[in-house]
């Protein structure tokens, strides 16, 4: 089971000199500030065979090159499930078609 407080590095200062962390409950909350701001999710791991989503859509919370990216999706159940991986990984889907 996953615990509230683990951290993920999402990104370095300018200079590289600093480790810039989140924790969980940080990266699930951007998400849902995000969902309540009206911002529609429209990221998802994708399946490049059918070019579908292989989860359900989800809010883009942070992208670097050097970090990769982390999208935050709901589950059918309401619970919100934090997926990482590199750019090339995700989706951006529109119209239920991929961009």
């Amino acid at each position: 089971m996953s615990n509230i407080n683990t951290l993920h590095i999402i990104g370095t200062d300018r200079n590289s000199k600093r480790v810039i962390t989140a924790t969980e409950e940080e990266i699930i909350n951007n998400a849902l500030n995000q969902e309540e701001q009206g911002i529609e999710p429209h990221y998802a791991w994708i399946d490049y065979q059918t070019r579908k989503p292989l989860t359900p859509l989800g809010w883009l919370v942070w992208s670097t090159w050097d970090h990769g990216c982390g999208i935050v999706y709901r589950r059918e159940d309401g619970k919100m499930i934090i997926t990482t991986g590199v750019q090339g990984d995700f989706g951006y889907f529109y119209g239920g078609q991929v961009i």
